[in-house]
């Protein structure tokens, strides 16, 4: 028994010495503001985009509508073998709206990291945004990101915040607005120290020499880009005052497909790159990194196996006591569908991310959307 609970303590001081440091983190991080006065460069925005028909308009229309000078965006919709009206609808607008832009058509589905290279190939400026067909930029939320990308030759990418935008109080919604109320500053955080990779795919401003192409079968866009990023020698900063906002999934099995696909791509990238534990990234390498691979691959299986020791072992004092612990984590979880909050939000993240191991290898790169909506 003495080495069944050493093993359950060992067992369980890596899921809470992870955690503690975010949440200290979480706790004393303080936002990073980007410079108010540049030039504004000329960009080249890239939207990745499948069956699109619902929001591809509105999507185009907000570059008309935020605060930046429409005569310096350039837009290319890479469409990734739509079978509705996307392509029609993104010709449409471009003339609508008064902006300049183009759509790619590829020769076949490939995904999005696919489309995210053909576009950032085809770009001709210095400075690239990527993002998503379904979300809207606030009215500075570029402006932002381009300023902070700018104060440093050194960084070589940034990303946004998502703001959540809830039409209904659902359970799955108060987790999602548990879970982003630390996101953000987790990351800022990693930004601080050096770099993050946990970026936000719907709002990533980058430097054209920074980039390096995608594996078209391998890990999410946005984390795999960062990676590649930081990997060719330059820094990725999250950006909280760089807003975007999108709708969060309502009904819990579109959370479920849309967390799986996220976190399984988002692990794969990780584990694709873990020759980046290395001093030769610096405090990334070192501290970052390491922290996000045991807080993805190793973290979810330590919890619950933790949880199952500690009750195994109350038990055999008193029965009662082990099942104590199993009501605990049912009440914790439950607890979500009457208010948001982290304890919740955690459990469930570490069920997704344990699910997630699964998906490694059912080739995640084809992505099927949750429904959409315009924001």
């Amino acid at each position: 028994m003495n080495i069944l609970i050493i093993i359950t303590l060992l067992t369980s001081s890596i899921p809470l010495f992870v955690y503690l440091i975010y949440l200290t983190a979480v706790l004393f991080t303080r936002e990073s503001q980007p410079p108010e006065n540049f030039t504004n460069p000329e960009i080249t925005v890239v939207i990745p985009a499948y069956n699109e028909s619902k929001v591809i308009e509105h999507r185009i229309q907000n570059f008309k509508d935020i605060n930046y000078p429409s005569e310096k965006i350039h837009i290319i919709v890479v469409d990734d073998r739509s079978t509705d009206d996307t392509i029609e609808l993104a010709k449409k607008a471009f003339k609508m709206y008064d902006l300049s832009g183009e759509v790619l058509i590829k020769q076949k589905r490939s995904g999005t990291n696919a489309s995210v290279n053909l576009g950032i190939e085809k770009a001709m400026t210095d400075i690239i945004v990527t993002t998503d067909a379904d979300v809207i930029f606030e009215k500075d939320a570029l402006k932002n990101a381009i300023g902070m990308l700018l104060s440093d030759e050194k960084i070589g990418a940034v990303c946004g915040e998502l703001e959540p935008i809830i039409d209904e109080k659902t359970f799955t919604t108060r987790s999602e607005t548990a879970y982003r109320s630390v996101y953000g500053k987790m990351c800022t955080w990693e930004s601080k120290i050096y770099s993050t990779y946990c970026f936000n795919g719907p709002l990533i401003v980058l430097r054209k020499k920074a980039f390096s192409a995608l594996p078209e079968k391998h890990g999410a866009s946005d984390a795999g880009m960062a990676l590649n990023i930081i990997r060719n020698g330059y820094r990725c900063i999250y950006v909280s005052s760089a807003k975007f906002s999108e709708y969060i999934a309502k009904q819990l099995d579109q959370q479920r497909r849309q967390k799986l696909r996220r976190s399984s791509r988002l692990i794969e990238a990780t584990l694709y790159n873990i020759d980046m534990i290395s001093s030769k990234y610096g405090r990334f390498g070192t501290i970052v990194f390491p922290l996000r691979i045991l807080m993805f691959v190793f973290v979810p299986a330590l919890f619950f196996i933790s949880i199952i020791l500690w009750s195994y072992i109350l038990g055999e004092i008193n029965i009662l006591y082990g099942l104590i612990v199993w009501i605990g984590v049912f009440l914790a979880l439950l607890t979500g569908i009457w208010s948001s909050n982290i304890i919740s939000s955690f459990i469930w993240h570490q069920i997704y991310l344990l699910l997630s191991l699964v998906y490694l290898f059912r080739g995640m790169h084809m992505w099927k959307s949750v429904d959409r909506e315009k924001v």
